[in-house]
């Protein structure tokens, strides 16, 4: 049967209480056709996070229902590989509650590394797309330094990245320490010309479910990727909880390692590219629309935008436009023509212009 996986809120919530609701829920489950697997209970967030097998979403409700008379806050189906990827670590379970060790439990917390890395080059002749946008050594060499700190790479998510995810902060943000040190001792010796690259990191911090995601660890997943994004050329770019979840992280992000948004920019920021990717595909979406969206003056935008991404606003659209128009090229089902108006831009000329300034290389050049 499918796994799902559900979310309650519920502030102040205790782990006896949840065992209490759990006994419950177990008592009725057969009832339903339904089998509760185990559950991480978050006493300070109050939340609690529920695994369990399933023929529905409705079958799961209606368990609840019986049981305790409540209905969670969301539901979500759930890939078994994307489960193990992101929560079994071998934890204990105490009465089917997940434990972090002997005397904790596991909150649920996990922790995202994205990568992005881009050649630069200035060839003339086409070239297969995968080397031009995450080269095999680093892509390698980045591998084997996620594996020493326990990362697991989500190989099936964001194609133009490479996503990790880590059960510690302390682990994503030395993982991301050790790439960062390397690639520049590469990238400063460079003596076979393989290590002609820029990079920049982005780590979040996030749960299973929210109230609002569809997919597992959706919003987790989004913030370490546009986190990325925002980074400036080296930098590792993180949210503020991941410091406040681990006093290593603290220390990293006051010796300037680390480069951290705190929630009110995030928020901004989450707000922005929610806006942007929305519309990129209207030709008539510019700074002037973009500022009347998210409701600030344009010389409030290019200053909130400058001091968070080192972007100007126009800047910041036209590389959300090149993002998608690379990752177009990439699924191959479309000419250029057709991929330029896919991203806003009628102008196939200034089109390509703009991509062989972000990526180097023309998109007619990249070998299909």
């Amino acid at each position: 049967m499918p796994l799902f996986m559900d979310f309650h809120l519920g502030k102040g919530v205790k782990i006896e209480e949840a065992k209490k609701a759990h006994l419950k829920d177990l008592a009725v489950q057969a009832k339903y056709n339904v089998k509760y697997l185990q559950y991480w209970v978050n006493e300070e967030a109050g939340k609690v996070f529920c695994l369990m097998e399933g023929p529905d979403k409705e079958a799961i409700m209606a368990t609840h229902k019986e049981a305790n008379n409540l209905e969670p806050c969301n539901i979500i189906e759930v890939d078994g590989g994307m489960y193990s990827a992101f929560m079994a670590y071998g934890q204990e379970l105490d009465d089917d509650i997940v434990m972090k060790n002997e005397e904790e439990p596991d909150s649920g917390y996990r922790f995202i590394l994205t990568l992005d890395i881009i050649s630069l080059t200035s060839l003339k002749e086409s070239i297969n797309f995968d080397k031009l946008k995450f080269p095999e050594k680093p892509r390698k060499i980045a591998g084997d330094i996620i594996n020493k700190y326990q990362g697991r790479i989500l190989q099936q998510l964001q194609d133009d990245c490479l996503i990790a995810t880590f059960y510690t902060p302390e682990s994503a943000v030395q993982c991301a320490v050790g790439i960062k040190n390397d690639f520049n001792n590469k990238i400063s010796s460079n003596i076979d010309n393989s290590w002609n690259i820029k990079f920049k990191m982005g780590i979040s911090v996030g749960q299973p479910v929210t109230e609002h995601e569809n997919h597992f660890f959706e919003k987790a997943i989004e913030q370490s990727y546009r986190l990325c994004k925002i980074a400036e050329e080296g930098e590792i770019m993180t949210s503020v909880l991941v410091g406040k979840l681990s006093v290593f992280c603290d220390q990293e992000i006051e010796k300037k390692t680390l480069n951290v948004i705190n929630e009110a920019e995030q928020a901004f920021l989450d707000r922005l590219f929610n806006i942007v990717e929305g519309n990129y595909p209207d030709e008539m979406f510019n700074v002037e629309s973009l500022s009347r969206e998210i409701g600030v003056s344009r010389p409030h935008l290019y200053r909130k935008l400058r001091s968070l991404t080192g972007s100007s606003p126009v800047s910041f659209i036209r590389d959300l436009r090149m993002g998608k128009a690379l990752t177009l090229i990439k699924q191959r089902k479309k000419n250029i023509t057709e991929i330029a108006l896919d991203v806003g831009m009628n102008n196939a000329s200034y089109f390509a212009k703009c991509f062989y300034d972000k990526y180097g290389i023309l998109p007619s050049q990249i070998a299909v």
